[in-house]
């Protein structure tokens, strides 16, 4: 149970704490990036597999790209929400959009869908290059607070946690649709937001969006190739998921 406990407990929390840190040192748009990957929804698995075996990681994974959809309803809500609520407010009603548009995929029997799942990936695009409103402005720099850090992964830690311990009253379907809620982009924009202001967080959210690719393609791999390639399915996916957030990133700083 000690490898269950280090990937509930410490490997996401220090993940969020390093993309918390990359972007203080490269900007909003790298943070929402590396919030996006699989930082989150890797451990997830990871825990599931060593509790429940690698079936039921495999339908986890399967499940999680199509809960991608519900991610990008609450990136999408935020974005518009923010130009009059404040970030206290915003957020809130974002995760309840959130929250309703996961348990409709889960009721509707789609979960599973490989063509939803391949879908989101020019959804997101689409939203992130098309659909999310335009910065103004390039946004200021702002310091990043120990508080901050430490509530980005105390949020992380949680999640997981969460997600871990009640994994089997959700079943593997649901537990796959929830493994990318939208944590590290509940405690990332709000403090954006706060410190920075609107321009910073439309610029966070899209790194979020063009990141989410990445995290959708590695869930596709993985849920894909576990069965052959076992805990070395890993590996691919890591590659691939990283490889397409970052292409995405680089190239929708164009539109």
């Amino acid at each position: 149970m000690s490898a269950v406990l280090a990937a509930k407990l410490l490997v996401s929390p220090a993940l969020i704490g390093l993309a918390s840190l990359a972007g203080k040192r490269w900007g909003p748009n790298i943070a929402g990036l590396m919030g996006g990957l699989p930082l989150v929804g890797g451990p997830v698995v990871l825990a599931v597999w060593l509790l429940h075996g690698s079936e039921y990681a495999t339908q986890v994974s399967l499940a999680a790209p199509i809960g991608v959809w519900a991610t990008m309803v609450y990136l999408l809500v935020l974005g518009f929400i923010s130009v009059r609520w404040p970030w206290y407010s915003a957020i809130p009603f974002s995760w309840l959009c959130y929250l309703i548009t996961a348990l409709l995929i889960d009721a509707s029997g789609f979960s599973q869908s490989l063509v939803l799942g391949i879908a989101i990936i020019p959804g997101l695009w689409i939203a992130a290059t098309r659909v999310l409103p335009k910065p103004k402005a390039a946004p200021i720099p702002a310091a990043l607070p120990q508080i901050e850090l430490f509530a980005r992964m105390a949020a992380a830690a949680l999640l997981v946690w969460t997600l871990t311990t009640i994994s089997e009253h959700l079943g593997t379907h649901l537990t796959g649709v929830l493994a990318g809620a939208p944590v590290a982009a509940v405690v990332i924009p709000a403090f954006t937001m706060a410190n920075s202001g609107r321009d910073a967080l439309l610029i966070t959210l899209r790194g979020f969006l063009t990141g989410l690719m990445g995290f959708a393609v590695f869930f596709l791999i993985l849920g894909h190739s576990m069965s052959a390639l076992g805990a070395w399915a890993v590996l691919p996916a890591l590659f691939g998921g990283v490889a397409v957030g970052l292409f995405a990133t680089h190239h929708a700083k164009k539109h």
